[in-house]
């Protein structure tokens, strides 16, 4: 996994996107999904990179909250 990945790289202007606005408890439970998914995978390599890659995105949100309340 690239450790300069931006997870906007693949980002087109032309295709609509979503934002939400999630609770820590939500972020945990989408990362826990997601963990488990990988733990259990059994599809393509390129989707797992896929999720490797939300994973990690989840996890430094996870991180930078615990940093931001812990100050």
């Amino acid at each position: 996994m690239d450790d300069d990945y931006l997870y906007e790289k693949d980002f087109d202007e032309n295709v609509p996107y979503i934002s939400m606005d999630l609770g820590i408890e939500d972020v945990r439970q989408i990362y826990e999904s997601v963990s488990l998914h990988l733990d259990n995978w059994v599809s393509c390599p390129e989707k797992k990179e896929r999720l490797e890659e939300m994973k990690d995105f989840l996890n430094r949100l996870l991180l930078e909250y615990t940093f931001k309340i812990e100050k």
